[in-house]
């Protein structure tokens, strides 16, 4: 069975914050209002939000999806509906580089500098200065891109 893709309730919250933590995601600003759901009778196995920073700039942040059910397309399908939902572009993201390819197939590419809205900016760089820390504990290095998707 598919599961089916619907905002997220109150009751979500709990399952929210638990596929953020298994993802290992920022858990920060974790809104269910602003969250849509993969919900398979009655169990989220996937989520995804669009967070707005304080200028306006949208960001297209905590997409997880549960270990048991990735590799199954799950991940891109709640990903499209969060775009196809939000009606102001751009839309942007952070992402650690190796899967910066999955989001380019979805109209993301990468941008830098002034190409990433100044209210992004700081959480971009505290993003990268945490990775960078997280890179030495591992000892594997992981670096955090900022994409872009324009358009519809």
């Amino acid at each position: 069975m598919t599961p089916v893709i619907r905002p997220a309730t109150e009751a979500d919250a709990p399952a929210i914050r638990a596929l953020i933590r298994q993802a290992r995601l920022n858990p920060r600003d974790l809104a269910w209002r602003r969250f849509l759901v993969a919900d398979d009778a009655g169990v989220v196995v996937a989520c995804a939000q669009v967070r707005v920073h304080g200028r306006g700039s949208r960001e297209l942040a905590s997409v997880a999806v549960a270990p048991s059910r990735r590799g199954h397309g799950l991940g891109r399908t709640i990903a499209e509906a969060a775009i196809a939902r939000e009606p102001v572009r751009p839309l942007y993201l952070y992402t650690e580089s190796h899967t910066a390819d999955f989001w380019e197939r979805l109209g993301f590419t990468a941008v830098e500098g002034d190409d990433v809205p100044r209210d992004m900016r700081a959480a971009l760089r505290i993003g990268r200065l945490a990775t960078a820390v997280y890179s030495v504990v591992v000892r594997q290095r992981l670096h955090i891109v900022a994409m872009r998707r324009d358009g519809v």
